[in-house]
């Protein structure tokens, strides 16, 4: 879509740098998890990220629908791996994974 574009890792990292970061949800398979991040220096500014867990290489879903989160950057690692924010009930990090593994994505305006 023109005018947005995947975050770099970079951006995941200065987002999670610059945000505090509270849970909701119930973290599990029936009550799923999300992150709220809110801008330390403008609480009036909030992203919230659903831990829809994601897809193996075959397609299927992981078994962690609910318990944590994966979104993609725009950047490689490797030919074989890119970043993503990672994020579960106490722990959130830019991490990289196989590309050939299903994460969500969320869009940025350009």
């Amino acid at each position: 879509m023109d005018g947005y574009r995947l975050p770099t890792n970079t951006e995941y990292q200065s987002l999670i740098d610059n945000c505090t970061r509270t849970n909701g949800g119930g973290w599990s398979t029936s009550d799923y998890g999300y992150i709220a991040l809110t801008l330390k220096i403008d609480s009036s500014k909030k992203l919230e990220f659903p831990a829809v867990g994601g897809r193996l290489t075959g397609g299927s879903l992981t078994s962690d629908v609910g318990t944590y989160g994966g979104y993609w950057s725009s950047v490689a690692s490797s030919s074989n791996h890119a970043y993503y924010l990672y994020f579960n009930s106490s722990d959130l990090r830019v991490n990289y994974t196989n590309k050939q593994y299903g994460r969500s994505v969320r869009c940025v305006r350009q």
